[in-house]
């Protein structure tokens, strides 16, 4: 009976110490600048577009990024856009990344026509950049991990 009753003690009290102690707290990064997107990054875009005629299509893209840190990005990607697949498009464009790890991306072709602009997110201390693009007609998001 004793053995019964310390075993019961020593759960109660176990239970007792896991509930009260402190919880981790998640918080959010900051004190992000530009120098903190930079290297060469592995990334994935999927999502759809609207053709001008109103017509959706499906788009995908798979590739590399490499920013500088100090605002500058160029890219390398393969991607379908509604199944029609375009090999080694280079891409070049600016960021800014603000103090609580927010930025934006804008990428031109290589005639210097705007073709996409993206709001990002920075995390894991710059290793991880989550992007949504936010053009009109279009619902495109990805992931980006340095390499």
């Amino acid at each position: 009976m004793r053995i019964f009753i310390a075993v019961v003690l020593a759960i109660v009290a176990g239970l007792a110490i896991g509930r009260f102690t402190a919880q981790p707290v998640a918080r959010a990064q900051d004190g992000c600048t530009n120098d903190s997107f930079k290297g060469v990054y592995g990334y994935v875009h999927n999502g759809s577009f609207y053709y001008t005629d109103g017509s959706w299509g499906a788009y995908a893209a798979a590739g590399k990024m490499s920013a500088d840190g100090n605002g500058a990005v160029s890219n390398t990607e393969t991607a379908s856009f509604d199944g029609i697949v375009q090999r080694n498009q280079n891409y070049t464009g600016t960021y800014t990344i603000n103090a609580d790890c927010t930025g934006t991306a804008n990428y031109k072709d290589s005639s210097g026509k705007s073709i996409a602009n993206f709001d990002l997110v920075v995390t894991n201390g710059g290793k991880d950049v989550q992007m949504v693009e936010y053009d009109s007609d279009t619902m495109i998001s990805g992931t980006a991990k340095l390499q």
